[in-house]
């Protein structure tokens, strides 16, 4: 099979971008560096850091350098796979550093080199593959993602998954705005070269297939509903934030591009209820994303795995438990993709979203002063929630203020105060030495339970009598809800169906 000529006009059109990351690498980094397209002064330990990853990563960089100087087919296939071969080996060295020296000040080193071995990896699979169109008689429009890699057999799935693990290990600190580039160029120009199935029209007057279908919905019965207030206005708010209680908010996000469905049947009420849509915002699905398989989080046989975006939705949403996917066979085991900064790891996503303006009113200058300046924005985390019916976040606080936001599907949730503490009985350190101090023992099974459930641990019967008499605060979040978690607050969450959610943290203690 002859080299296609508009894969190696790509290669050679994107050829000044890669050089543009591999340059600097030779030589030592400035103390003003551009970072996601803005230039940062490093500090003494970030500049010291950066400066030894650079020493780490320059005998490769420099093999890149001749890589990319180089017309491409005048590299010999040898060159490219040992290159490769050694990239990826200083790559396997930075994970297990990154791993082992998280919180040491050494571990920033380990980073960054994680994030630009990723790219020279990344880089190194694109030249062999595309090298390869020219002396090998494959038909790569039949290549399948898969998160499962090989030593020397390298496919096009595994340029995402590298470029998208930087992502979700480091941030793809200091390369990230480099690495969305990258992956964009793959999702809108190589891609659709090799794939005939990539960048399919989206139907929006197609109904999908229901998610979990096999679930019964388990409704909950509401005893002690919460406050409840349609899009209260800054004044209204700012009174609400002071009392320092939990408020379902409505018609506060109905503005967001999420819910501009262009459907003239309804079928669907939000794009990411569409998995077509998800498939187009995740590269027809090869986009990679950490699930936790489980129970819950507090699951002492809780595994995490990374898998394809589309692996995650066929196996958890779409099929049922026990049919497909070996760790979900037992009954109240899950795949949940939760807590995760998914917005951030995909940005067409994000963009589908707004941060709601209510969170900038919450400082004490914002709300003593009626002309607090509104573009001073407060430093927000957003992560996204999405998983099938069933998925339980047990009793826990957290050391953030939480406005949280139902996109698809309807959850139920429960908040008790932080004066009922005692009654929430904190997990200590578990079997790994992780204190879980912000979660509570008590079963799941209780939060909703009317009768008392003998787990046969000492003092149970005192436990639930203690529980039972705490007063809470519950809600039902529709699509297009929100609620506001004041910190400290105790909450248990529960999707009632297939459920899609985003929440902001914000204003944590230092």
């Amino acid at each position: 099979m002859t080299l296609s000529p508009p894969l190696l006009d790509l290669w050679v059109l994107f050829l000044p971008r890669f050089q543009f990351v591999v340059g600097p690498l030779l030589r030592e980094p400035g103390r003003k560096i551009l970072v996601d397209d803005e230039y940062v002064f490093l500090n003494d330990e970030t500049f010291r850091e950066l400066r030894l990853s650079h020493e780490i990563i320059r005998p490769h960089a420099l093999a890149f350098r001749t890589l990319l100087s180089t017309p491409l087919l005048e590299l010999t296939t040898t060159f490219l796979k040992n290159t490769l071969t050694a990239s990826t080996f200083l790559l396997r060295e930075a994970e297990r550093n990154v791993n082992t020296l998280q919180y040491a000040a050494e571990g920033k080193r380990w980073r960054s080199t994680y994030s630009y071995t990723a790219v020279l990896v990344s880089i190194g699979i694109l030249a062999v593959l595309i090298h390869d169109e020219n002396t090998q008689d494959r038909d790569v429009r039949h290549d399948r993602p898969l998160v499962e890699k090989k030593v020397e057999d390298w496919n096009w799935q595994d340029i995402i998954y590298h470029l998208d693990f930087a992502l979700i290990k480091t941030s793809g600190w200091p390369v990230t705005a480099f690495i969305h580039e990258f992956l964009s160029f793959i999702d809108s120009k190589i891609l659709p070269l090799v794939d005939n199935t990539h960048s399919l029209p989206i139907d929006w007057d197609k109904r999908d297939k229901d998610w979990c279908s096999w679930v019964a919905p388990s409704e909950p019965i509401l005893r002690l509903p919460g406050k409840e207030l349609d899009s209260p206005g800054i004044a209204q708010w700012r009174e609400l934030y002071l009392q320092q209680k939990p408020v379902k908010l409505t018609s506060i996000i109905d503005h967001w591009p999420v819910f501009n469905v262009p459907s003239s049947t309804g079928a669907h009420k939000s794009k990411w209820s569409s998995f077509q849509y998800l498939l187009s915002k995740t590269i027809n699905g090869r986009r990679i994303v950490p699930v936790e398989i489980g129970k819950t989080y507090a699951d002492p046989d809780l595994k995490q795995r990374i898998l394809t975006f589309e692996h995650f939705f066929s196996n958890y949403l779409i099929r049922a438990p026990g049919r497909g996917d070996l760790d979900t066979e037992e009954e109240g085991v899950f795949g949940y993709l939760a807590q995760h900064n998914l917005l951030t790891q995909i940005p067409s996503l994000r963009d589908d979203i707004c941060i709601p303006e209510y969170i900038n009113y919450t400082e004490p200058s914002s709300i003593d002063d009626e002309d607090e300046d509104e573009d001073e924005e407060v430093a927000t985390t957003i992560n996204a929630w999405f998983g099938p019916a069933n998925t339980i976040t047990p009793l826990h606080t957290d050391n953030y203020h939480n406005i949280f936001c139902q996109v698809v599907g309807r959850k139920y949730v429960r908040l008790y105060p932080p004066g009922a503490r005692e009654a929430m009985f904190p997990m200590g350190k578990d079997e790994r030495g992780v204190d879980m101090g912000n979660t509570s023992s008590i079963p799941v099974s209780w939060v909703e339970g009317e009768e008392f459930i003998d787990t046969g641990e000492d003092g149970d019967a005192e436990r639930w009598k203690q529980f039972k008499s705490e007063g809470y605060i519950e809600f039902l979040v529709e699509p297009g809800e929100a609620v506001f978690f004041p910190k400290g607050w105790w909450h248990y969450v529960r999707s009632v169906e297939a459920s899609f959610s985003v929440n902001f943290w914000w204003g944590g203690d230092s």
